[in-house]
């Protein structure tokens, strides 16, 4: 990553509306682009990355991306645009309040009210938040560049994260997990199928193997984080018996990057486990180390071929909210999963209920105030 000495703050929030319609439920996204024009070796930055942060379960993605991520900061001194959209699905009516979340993958799937899916998830509403941020950055004179799209997930989002690097491989040249899982192996997963017609991207999977939220080993109905990269890479036709270990310091916290190599051109499956690292380390703010080394992973990836050509045809079905009524949500059942798999899960975590009931009864009081006046 580069370092750059810059002004605390030398960056600007904008506001884009998601759709034209006044009763549209899909909100504003905060859009936060470079102010500074830097040039190097003569040559002043023509195209921006753009990168798409994608919140957990319940929390707002502007508090996440400052207490958790820090990329505010490095927006500047990187010259990049950050997305921050809010998941337009409904999670919690259980024990939990009702509040944003993501339809991603089976993994993310258990605790919506009812179960209440889409058949494509809340890929239609990512594409509308790239479509919309590009259509806005032309607008400010800050073109994106088409072969430098990356999206990050956290937990919930992180599932949100390898459903689109299952369904947006041509759009995103790199994206990034922390817990979460692929969806792989989900009944309805067009992974493999994706991959072999669309080409892959380069995903990186970032797991504590001490989480109690999401654990390491794996969930109700999600893969462990190795297997995940394992999966991951088998479905981009990388060969999995042939695998590279190395070990590293992130934070101080040791890690083991685990990479397959052995891939089609412009793909790559990569895991980092995060030793001793529990869900939040240190109330969420211990992660900055980490998620900001991950950022410095996508930025150097480029995805071949892209232009803006290429990026209009991919993001044809782009769509504000839930996409349409052939994506409406509807009732589905648990697939593979018993009511007392799921109760024995939970069950066995008292305290990770009691911190994420309290930690959502904020959230979602706090999302209900900005809806109140206007903004998510």
């Amino acid at each position: 990553m580069l370092s750059r000495s810059l002004p605390v703050g030398a960056y600007r929030t904008d506001s884009i509306a998601l759709s034209t319609s006044t009763s549209a439920d899909e909100g504003i996204l905060p859009l936060i682009v470079p102010t500074t024009q830097i040039v190097e070796n003569e040559r002043t930055q023509t195209k921006f990355p753009l990168v798409v942060f994608m919140h957990g379960f319940c929390l707002d993605p502007q508090r996440q991306i400052e207490t958790m991520a820090g990329f505010k900061q490095l927006v500047d001194s990187e010259q990049f645009a950050l997305a921050l959209p809010s998941g337009p699905s409904n999670g919690g009516g259980v024990m939990l309040p009702i509040c944003r979340t993501w339809d991603g993958t089976d993994g993310s799937r258990f605790m919506l009210p009812l179960y209440m899916t889409k058949p494509q998830g809340d890929v239609p509403f990512v594409k509308n938040v790239v479509a919309k941020s590009v259509e806005h950055m032309n607008k400010i004179g800050k073109p994106v560049d088409p072969s430098r799209i990356y999206a990050m997930g956290v937990a919930n989002g992180a599932f949100m994260a390898h459903r689109i690097a299952c369904d947006m491989p041509d759009v995103f040249a790199a994206v990034s997990a922390y817990t979460g899982a692929t969806g792989a192996n989900d009944a309805d997963s067009t992974c493999k199928r994706n991959w072999e017609t669309l080409g892959g991207t380069n995903v990186l999977q970032l797991h504590g193997d001490a989480d109690t939220w999401v654990p390491y080993e794996g969930g109700i109905n999600w893969p462990g984080s190795a297997e995940s990269a394992r999966l991951v890479a088998s479905g981009m036709g990388c060969d999995v018996n042939k695998k590279q270990t190395d070990e590293t310091t992130v934070g101080g916290f040791a890690v083991t990057e685990t990479s397959y190599d052995t891939c089609p051109a412009g793909t790559s499956s990569v895991e980092w486990r995060v030793k001793g690292m529990d869900h939040l380390p240190e109330g969420g703010s211990g992660l900055k180390p980490l998620l900001q080394k991950a950022l410095d992973w996508m930025l150097d990836h480029e995805k071949p071929g892209a232009s803006d050509a290429t990026l209009t045809a991919a993001l044809k079905g782009a769509s504000p909210g839930n996409g349409g009524d052939a994506n409406a949500p509807r009732a589905t059942p648990l697939t593979g999963v018993s009511a007392g798999s799921v109760l024995n899960f939970l069950g066995g975590r008292p305290q990770m209920l009691a911190e994420f009931a309290g930690a959502a009864v904020g959230e979602a009081g706090r999302s209900s105030s900005l809806a109140a006046g206007g903004r998510r």
